[in-house]
């Protein structure tokens, strides 16, 4: 199993379904998307999470089914690069990308519109998918001495999506003692633009970039 698991061929096909379930994801209920007040779906001043909210978001099983399978996805590729970079910091990366996929999972069984286990599965990826992201580049850029498999380019990609999840966790730190309420859009004047819901979507962007990249060079 784990000798299965080590090929990044693997790695390389779990990285680009889940690329492919995540865009899946969120372009088709944002297609079809309206709101409490019948506006169209703007990720200027819209969580990710709204898509999938029941009751509101037309195609959220849409959304909810793609962002498990997206979980199962990171779950399995991570394992992959985990055991197939050699190191330290490769393993640690392993270990926080399953809590990362397990985060995604759980964001995808309990919508938005049951607040307090997403805001709680959501927190889980965001912390756990820094330290993933943080952990395997230090391993690409730094591996150990002779071993060195790939270039240390990849290593730097992952400063974009590191980026994004520092700006977007140190927000949310900001409100820590309300993130129940700051996650919930209930009774809730939406501004045109929104840091925090465009600090979410630049940490989206930056992860299915960092996952494309690292599939397609790497894989």
């Amino acid at each position: 199993m784990l000798e299965w698991l080590r090929d990044l061929t693997v790695f390389r096909v779990a990285g680009l379904l889940g690329v492919f379930f995540g865009l899946l994801g969120v372009i088709l209920p944002m297609v079809v998307y309206r709101g409490r007040e019948g506006e169209r779906y703007s990720i200027l001043n819209h969580y990710i999470s709204e898509l999938g909210e029941r009751g509101v978001s037309r195609w959220a099983w849409v959304f909810n089914l793609c962002i498990l399978c997206c979980g199962l996805a990171v779950l399995i590729c991570t394992i992959s690069l985990g055991l197939g970079l050699p190191g330290v910091w490769a393993k640690l990366g392993m270990l926080f990308g399953v809590v990362t996929g397990l985060g995604l999972i759980m964001v995808g069984l309990f919508p938005m519109d049951n607040i307090k286990p997403h805001a709680t599965a959501a927190i889980t990826f965001f912390r756990g998918g820094l330290l993933m992201v943080l952990a395997f580049s230090l391993a690409l850029l730094f591996p150990p001495q002779n071993e060195a498999l790939f270039s240390r380019f990849f290593g730097l990609v992952g400063l974009i999506p590191t980026a994004a999840f520092g700006y977007f966790l140190w927000l949310m730190w900001i409100v820590r003692d309300k993130v129940d309420q700051t996650l919930s859009t209930q009774e809730f004047h939406r501004p045109s633009v929104w840091k925090l819901a465009i600090s979410e979507w630049a940490v989206y962007f930056s992860i299915i970039l960092w996952i494309l990249v690292l599939s397609l060079g790497i894989g």
